[in-house]
């Protein structure tokens, strides 16, 4: 299995480019204080209507065969999905992943996992996917990613390479001298940050 990489390839034909973010290079130590961000969720651009599958491999540039089987718990809007291709992101959606959770709970929300059928209530539906889906363009959305457990070191790096929004202050307090030149006086700076 493949450790994700940040992405280095454009954007899919026919979709508008993401605009160039400043790149600013973290200091050692700096994922580990991001954590707790990551956990609460970041925001970052993705393609409007692109599926789950589609932003983490083509736009994060995750290997498909690590998504498939080290991404085990993924929602969407507070709804567990199981089929990555058919849920997709739009303006001001919430994702969160997660590798395998230990115990019922995290056999439960496994992604197609034996027990699935005891969360119905909470599985995105089919239906809506496909009715959201029907109204997407490819213009770039702003979308929150929240990250836990063995994801936030093996993922976090792609999703902040892709770029994220950060509060000035979050910045300058994370990232230290690294957020030097940064715009101040405004309320989210968007930035990509890869590691030194």
């Amino acid at each position: 299995m493949a450790l994700p990489t940040p992405a280095s390839h454009p954007p899919p034909v026919g979709s508008p480019p993401l605009p160039v973010l400043p790149t600013i290079g973290l200091p050692a130590g700096a994922l580990g204080r991001l954590a707790p961000l990551l956990q609460q969720g970041l925001r970052t651009r993705a393609r409007d209507g692109a599926s789950i599958s589609e932003f983490l491999v083509e736009e994060l540039g995750v290997d498909p065969g690590y998504v498939r089987s080290r991404i085990t718990t993924v929602f969407l809007d507070g709804s567990v999905v199981d089929d990555l291709d058919g849920a997709h992101l739009h303006e001001g959606s919430r994702l969160a992943l997660s590798a395998a959770m230990p115990g019922l709970v995290g056999a439960t929300l496994r992604k197609g996992g034996f027990y699935a059928a005891m969360r119905s209530d909470i599985t995105l539906a089919a239906e809506a996917a496909e009715a959201a889906d029907a109204v997407a363009g490819r213009s770039a959305v702003s979308v929150q990613v929240k990250l836990f457990n063995l994801l936030i070191e093996e993922i976090g790096p792609a999703l902040l390479a892709h770029g994220v929004a950060l509060a000035p202050a979050e910045a300058a307090a994370l990232l230290g001298e690294a957020a030097a030149g940064l715009p101040v006086g405004v309320p989210e700076v968007w930035l990509r940050a890869v590691a030194r």
